[in-house]
């Protein structure tokens, strides 16, 4: 038996559960460090308060319907492994960790036990002391990569993609419209990639930190007018060529200050939970593309590359969410982005329930990091 995390009845609990069977594909690794994706966890274990709503945040089901088929033909039955579920009375919660192998599949032929790997996936990657992970959720952390900072690969994945998908280029500009751990990772990532970056945050702690992050500037969003003029100012009058949109929030008024904050043809990148009655008159005049990201990039959600280890052609898709994860541990391997400078607090695994306490904290951290006992 391990041991694992849930969510269940409003809280985090830890039950115990029999280990992970290996199937086709797919890596077995026990943990040492695992992050926690703040706002989606505690969004599971607040809604684990209500059992109608227990399962709305798990894996979609592959129907065909909702997402598509995207690797065989509407007419051909996928028959490979679907992904795992969770018992009926818990809802998972986890997707972001870095470990050792212990096993592997006999068809996985690149990984061996000892291997250090870093893994996602909400699906798999859970708060948990063994996981099994298929290959395509899994990657191979190079050498001089500390484990606890390989296991921010699913957010710094998460945020790479957000970055990618500004359609921003060297010497650009882009807007971070929030400062959490997605905003500082994703500021870290753009300044990696010679893109110029704009912070906006609430909070006074996550301004300073995007400074020290590399943003160019970090103005109180409060004044909107204000926040405008210095984008305007730093971009030659024309506007920002992306903004992410990372903030939750019902009000409309940070999707609509985005699309004022765009130059001709910018893209907003819908990272965050926002309210979304657009003005339409902002929008179309500057002539801005509204973009909804999908977590890590081409693959997430697609059981055949997922579950099935079916890679997309790089010929067609350059970067899948496992080759866009590769990029993030190499940019962490050269010192470019730095995920353990955003200080997550730490805690033990057996703590892990208590721990979720302190992001209800008004001098909440920007994440948790839990941290394994060495399995024996």
């Amino acid at each position: 038996m391990v041991k694992k995390l849930f969510a269940k009845g409003g809280r985090a609990v830890v039950a115990d559960i029999p280990e992970p069977e290996l199937r086709p594909g797919e890596v077995l690794i026990a943990p040492a460090f695992s992050v926690v994706s703040a706002g989606t966890e505690t969004a599971t274990i607040a809604m684990s308060a209500d059992p109608a709503h227990l399962h709305d945040h798990d894996y979609p089901a592959p129907d065909g319907h909702r997402f598509g088929p995207q690797l065989r033909s509407a007419a051909v039955t996928w028959n490979g492994p679907s992904p795992r579920t969770a018992p009926e009375e818990y809802a998972l919660i986890g997707y972001s960790l870095a470990g050792r192998v212990v096993a592997t599949a006999p068809d996985v032929i690149d990984l061996k036990s000892g291997d250090p790997v870093a893994a996602s996936g909400s699906q798999a990657a859970h708060h948990a002391e063994l996981v099994a992970i298929p290959r395509n959720l899994t990657t191979r952390v190079p050498d001089g990569v500390p484990l606890d900072a390989a296991a921010f690969i699913t957010l710094g994945t998460i945020a790479m993609q957000a970055v990618r998908l500004t359609q921003a280029t060297f010497g650009g500009t882009i807007v971070m419209y929030g400062l959490g751990l997605l905003g500082l990772l994703g500021t870290q990532i753009a300044s990696a990639g010679g893109i110029y970056t704009v912070g906006l945050d609430l909070d006074p702690r996550r301004r300073a930190d995007g400074l020290r992050f590399g943003a160019v500037a970090t103005p109180d969003p409060t004044d909107e007018a204000a926040v405008t003029r210095l984008v305007l100012d730093l971009t030659d009058g024309f506007g920002a060529d992306g903004v992410v949109l990372g903030v939750v929030t019902t009000s409309d008024r940070p999707m609509n200050h985005a699309f004022e904050l765009c130059r001709q043809k910018g893209v907003v990148v819908g990272l965050g939970a926002f309210g979304t009655k657009i003005d339409r008159e902002t929008m179309v005049w500057n002539d801005v593309t509204l973009v909804m990201q999908l977590a890590y990039g081409p693959g997430r959600y697609d059981p055949v590359y997922e579950e099935g280890n079916v890679d997309y052609p790089i010929g067609y898709v350059r970067w899948t969410e496992n080759r866009n994860a590769q990029h993030f541990l190499r940019l962490v391997a050269e010192g470019k982005v730095q995920p353990l400078a955003i200080e997550p607090e730490r805690f033990a695994f057996a703590d892990a329930p208590a721990a979720y306490e302190r992001l209800k904290q008004p001098d909440r951290p920007a994440t948790l990091l839990f941290e394994y006992p060495a399995r024996t």
